[in-house]
């Protein structure tokens, strides 16, 4: 009888251990805007032709200006819901996790210029959903980072989504250098919020 305790208690004290040491967050605000690889992490990935191995390390910075390559980073504006922890000594034994209880919907992603451009000499008009032009979209990457970044207001966040244009889309497209563009970014989550965020940027030569 006592072995049957003993081995219910275990089970009982491991099952508390794998959850009891995970907070939980609500997505319920999202951070848009444009970014580029920093110069120490640029210089590594062409030494060593690691950038498609190793692009969630990368460092990328906040950037208004875009030159050669185009990259946005969305990072999640989160609230604290609940976090259990019935033995707080396993819990500071090891290293808390984190957890969404919501996410990102990749399939309501929609991005707008409000400025036409060329793409393969295509006229892409502004205000065109560029995720539901299949030539475009082959060319945007969608990856998690783990690299802390600042963004427009100087906050460090994480960039949690990166949306990352092909070097082919770059060179085959041509923006509008002498005025700004206003991009749109939008989406849906999966418990029905709804975020849309606009930012400016220019193109340079």
């Amino acid at each position: 009888m006592k072995k049957k305790v003993f081995v219910f208690l275990a089970i009982f004290v491991l099952m508390c251990s794998n959850r009891g040491c995970t907070d939980y967050f609500l997505i319920v605000d999202i951070d848009f805007f444009a970014a580029f690889i920093d110069v120490n992490s640029e210089k590594l990935f062409k030494k060593e032709n690691q950038y498609q191995n190793d692009r969630q390390n990368a460092h990328f910075a906040y950037t208004s200006s875009v030159k050669d390559k185009l990259i946005f980073i969305i990072s999640y504006e989160t609230e604290f819901l609940y976090g259990t922890k019935p033995f707080a000594n396993i819990c500071y034994a090891t290293s808390r996790g984190r957890a969404t209880e919501n996410e990102l919907l990749q399939n309501t992603f929609s991005l707008t210029f409000n400025k036409e451009f060329t793409f393969h000499g295509n006229t892409i008009p502004a205000m065109t959903d560029i995720f539901n032009i299949e030539t475009v979209t082959e060319e945007i990457d969608v990856y998690k980072n783990y690299i802390l970044l600042r963004n427009a207001k100087g906050d460090v966040v994480d960039a949690d989504l990166v949306l990352d244009f092909s070097d082919n889309f770059f060179k085959n497209s041509v923006f509008d250098t002498t005025e700004e563009y206003i991009v749109t970014f939008s989406c849906k989550t999966s418990d029905d919020k709804f975020f849309e965020k606009s930012i400016t940027i220019k193109f340079e030569k």
